[in-house]
């Protein structure tokens, strides 16, 4: 992996993080949003692993490169496996076409960024 992806990566996480509290304290709608997600996500009729790689899906197919990297490391943390991932960007691809197939690269790197990082590289 290019260590220009592995920096676009490392700063999407830097950036969630260093802006959380500046978010909560300025952004009005920011709470709210949270709750939501927290709803949202939970588990239900659906895994939060499933309703994670839903996410991972319409965020490839929106084109959202923090999205990816955030819905991928808490679907990973889910219990995701490769095989899981991989069949959520066939689905991404389907419904998105080739932009799609183009932004799951991304997702790809992702994946490895976050393999790397379990096994201590």
């Amino acid at each position: 992996m290019s260590d220009l992806t592995i920096k676009k990566i490392e700063q999407s996480i830097e950036d969630r993080k260093s802006l959380y509290l500046e978010f909560l304290k300025n952004v009005k709608t920011y709470k709210p949003f949270l709750e939501l997600e927290k709803k949202a996500f939970k588990d239900g009729a659906l895994s939060k692993k499933t309703k994670e790689l839903m996410a991972l899906s319409v965020s490839i197919v929106t084109k959202c490169e923090p999205c990816m990297e955030w819905h991928l490391d808490q679907a990973l943390k889910s219990g995701a496996t490769d095989e899981e991932v991989y069949e959520t960007i066939d689905v991404a691809i389907e419904m998105g076409g080739g932009p799609a197939s183009a932004y799951a690269r991304f997702g790809l790197k992702a994946l490895e960024y976050f393999k790397e990082k379990k096994n201590g590289k």
